[in-house]
């Protein structure tokens, strides 16, 4: 007699899908960012669910090719096997490894989840209809921001678009407490000068005019290769209220944000999609005053923080100055952050992964 359990068993995991998650993991020297966060998110929660949804779920690091070129068959070989294929591509990705991906997923009948990192894909899409074609046939577009699903549906015609915000998964809770005689700044991104890094100093700058002795910036992250030589300038050459702190290991950072007062986000990337400092901010609860990037409204408003007019130096000084001036504006925003946090949780990520995965049949 055969094994009825054990047969059913094997026609259960054989009816759930395979996944490979495609993209920067960056685990050869782990610099992490917004690209590699978000990437390494999401294979976590698609690897917790693995058993339950999934047979297998599989991962396949861009950042290897790098030091193996050659290791591209083998990510063409992950895209073969699998059932559903979630793509997380950056520029370069997409311009020289989609196309294979693409034909590969048509031949081997794979469906691409294309996963949005950041706000860049309308303007990259603009002048190269031949990857408006493809991805307009991909299973499903995920952008992390509300403007960014209305160019894809309104302006390209995209039908399959559903917002997944990035998320982290996380039970941290941060202890509120009021702030005290001394206000601590933050500043945790890319060390890049697109990221707004030199209007840091000029704001320790003009705490040094005002001589406001009860102030501090500290600076977390890794420092862009081209401009460590400059960046390393400024700081021989800074006053006593900003220091770098280097680069914080993803078990650390709510622990140490939540030391903090205010992160500041002087960006000027106007293509930012929505930061993973600005959410890990709220997690940590405090808030953020950020320049007005094209999507930062989306994410910030009164209740969690500043906006501030885009590319302003002055504004934004001006801003961090009054909230410096106010600590109890400060406290009510802390607040508001920590509120905030709620809406990006990974079971909120689940629920739309989930629903676009195992569709209910009607």
């Amino acid at each position: 007699m055969p094994n009825v359990g054990l047969i059913d068993k094997l026609l259960n995991v054989m009816n759930k899908p395979k996944v490979l998650v495609f993209g920067n993991f960056n685990y050869s020297t782990n610099n992490l960012c917004g690209q590699t966060v978000k990437t390494r998110n999401v294979y976590q929660l698609l690897k917790s669910k693995e058993n339950q949804y999934f047979s297998e779920v599989v991962y396949f690091d861009t950042d290897s090719l790098n030091s193996n070129k050659l290791g591209l068959f083998q990510g063409l070989y992950h895209v073969i096997k699998a059932d559903e294929l979630f793509y997380l591509p950056a520029t370069k990705n997409l311009t020289y490894i989609f196309p294979f991906v693409f034909i590969l997923s048509k031949l081997f009948s794979a469906k691409i989840h294309f996963v949005v990192v950041g706000g860049w894909l309308g303007e990259f899409l603009q002048s190269r209809p031949i990857y408006r074609f493809m991805i307009s046939k991909v299973h499903h577009i995920y952008p992390e921001t509300d403007a960014l699903c209305n160019c894809l549906t309104m302006d390209y015609g995209f039908n399959k678009v559903k917002r997944l915000n990035n998320f982290r998964d996380t039970n941290f809770s941060p202890v509120q407490s009021a702030t005290g005689n001394r206000i601590r700044l933050v500043f945790m991104a890319r060390v890049h000068p697109l990221k707004g890094v030199e209007t840091l100093f000029k704001l320790s700058q003009r705490l040094n005019k005002l001589n406001l002795e009860n102030v501090s910036i500290d600076i977390y992250g890794p420092i862009l290769e081209d401009y460590k030589e400059e960046f390393n300038k400024l700081l021989n050459t800074a006053n006593k209220y900003i220091t770098y702190r280097g680069v914080l290991q993803p078990n650390e950072i709510y622990q140490v944000l939540s030391q903090y007062d205010i992160m500041l986000f002087p960006t000027q990337f106007y293509t930012e999609g929505f930061p993973g400092s600005i959410l890990d901010a709220y997690i940590s609860g405090i808030p953020v005053i950020a320049s007005n990037w094209l999507y930062a409204s989306e994410f910030i408003d009164h209740t969690s923080g500043a906006i501030v007019e885009f590319n302003n130096v002055d504004d934004f000084i001006n801003k961090v100055l009054m909230l410096i001036e106010n600590p109890e504006k400060i406290d009510a925003l802390k607040q508001g952050a920590r509120a905030k946090s709620h809406e990006f949780s990974s079971d909120k990520a689940w629920e739309i992964i989930k629903s676009i995965t195992f569709p209910i049949k009607q």
